[in-house]
């Protein structure tokens, strides 16, 4: 297989070729609202929180970050496996998004609303419930979703549509919380405590939305016993196609991350905009609901793979640029977010069309296989965005504690922009190393 463009497959005989309306689509993404909300306070408001406001020191704090991941590692590809092969009076997918609607609220609430001096014990439990709740409804969620149509543009556009409509979600979040510091200058802790109640409401109401809205693909051609899941895992693995895609997983999830960790620590102790975060956060999305459609007909055109090269390439040309923002102007660190944010989303959208391509072929052992390609594609993501947050957190409090001073200018910034100064480029030289005429090895060998 070539990477970026569509595999070959069967003519469709099923509803799933026909196309989705916006209105469908936008039910069916409802619950990324509720991934980006976890996302965004995970990556960019918890670790100020925790540090500042409950007092947790900034390393363990790094170590909470990957620990929750290490966690994915195991709850995303299991809950793939499970949501592809056991079957209930509900179907596959909707039994494990209501059990997460229910864990999701409790986690958010005790890590969210925690007072300052709350034992290390109950932010790690609650770190726990929020995560695990987090995979039983991403993961079978994003299996369904690679089900939803047999045309390869049909996914590109979905999985385009996910993206859309989540920024859209994030940036209605984050104007919530600009408000809320610009507008009527509520503390940390109070937005925190509004994040938390707004993570514990949409849980269940965009889970509910989801199950009682759309049908699961019918399931009438499975084989009567399930391939083993190590065995699978290991077959998946086995295809030079997913590696590399998972590579580009791991590259876009360590840049991301390492950037919204550090951004709140950049926008205020390094450039002295104090007041500015959450306004600050509007420009990457704003930018992004702009130019995501017109990345889309670019990868029609020239196809994923290049279209992904020119999207790593500008990172790696933009990201450089931080160390020459002066303190104190929001107008031109706007400026370098929004330049930026040309290529911001190219990634997941056309990581996850790939992904759905790969998870349509005809397999002779099985006949479901999204959960578990998606779960393999989240675990890897999710763990590159533990190493890249937690990175980033270290990498701070390490060069702090060296210079002694209590604040480290040259340290924030090289947290934000190493990752993508050194892993972007590597992704592109990948991307244009990849053997164009190798084609993919059979799954799921016997």
């Amino acid at each position: 297989m070539r990477l970026g463009h569509p595999l070959r497959t069967d003519q469709p005989s099923s509803p799933g070729t026909m196309r989705i309306s916006r209105a469908r689509l936008a039910i069916f993404t409802m619950p990324v609202l509720l991934f980006q909300a976890i996302e965004m306070a995970w990556r960019a408001y918890l670790p100020r929180f925790l540090t500042l406001d409950v007092g947790i020191t900034l390393g363990l704090v790094g170590a909470l970050m990957l620990g929750a991941r290490l966690l994915d590692a195991v709850a995303d590809p299991v809950l793939g496996w499970l949501s592809d092969t056991v079957r209930t009076p509900l179907g596959l997918r909707r039994p494990w998004m209501l059990a997460g609607a229910l864990l999701v609220p409790a986690g958010a609430l005790l890590l969210f609303l925690a007072p300052p001096g709350t034992a290390l014990v109950q932010i790690v439990g609650a770190s726990l419930l929020l995560h695990l709740g987090y995979s039983c409804i991403i993961t079978p969620h994003g299996g369904w979703g690679l089900e939803l149509s047999d045309d390869s543009h049909q996914r590109t556009r979905i999985m385009g549509a996910k993206v859309w409509f989540g920024l859209l979600g994030s940036l209605g979040l984050i104007a919530v919380m600009a408000l809320m510091e610009r507008s009527f200058a509520i503390a940390r802790a109070g937005q925190m405590e509004v994040l938390g109640w707004v993570i514990a409401v949409l849980a269940p109401v965009t889970v509910l939305a989801v199950i009682m809205m759309f049908r699961e693909r019918p399931d009438t051609d499975r084989p009567s016993t399930a391939v083993r899941p190590l065995a699978l895992f290991a077959a998946i693995l086995r295809d030079r196609s997913m590696r590399a895609i998972l590579f580009l997983y791991m590259v876009t999830g360590i840049i991301d991350a390492a950037a919204a960790g550090s951004f709140l620590f950049l926008a205020e102790d390094a450039l002295g905009l104090n007041g500015w975060g959450a306004t600050l956060l509007l420009v990457q999305p704003v930018l992004a609901l702009a130019t995501l459609p017109v990345w889309s007909r670019i990868s029609a055109r020239i196809g994923r793979q290049r279209s992904l090269m020119i999207a790593y390439g500008w990172q790696a040309v933009t990201a450089p640029l931080i160390f020459f923002i002066p303190d104190g102007q929001p107008l031109v660190f706007a400026a370098f977010l929004a330049m930026r944010a040309l290529g911001w989303g190219v990634d997941y959208m056309l990581l996850r069309a790939m992904v759905a391509d790969l998870a349509d072929r005809p397999s002779p052992r099985a006949a479901r296989l999204g959960g578990t390609y998606y779960g393999m594609s989240s675990v890897t993501l999710k763990l590159a965005m533990g190493l890249g947050g937690g990175g980033a957190l270290w990498l701070i409090d390490l060069m702090v504690r060296q210079s002694g001073t209590g604040t480290s200018d040259v340290a924030i910034r090289l947290a934000y922009a190493l990752p993508a100064m050194v892993l972007a480029p590597i992704a592109v030289m990948r991307l244009g190393g990849h053997d164009r005429n190798t084609q993919s090895a059979s799954l799921l060998v016997a």
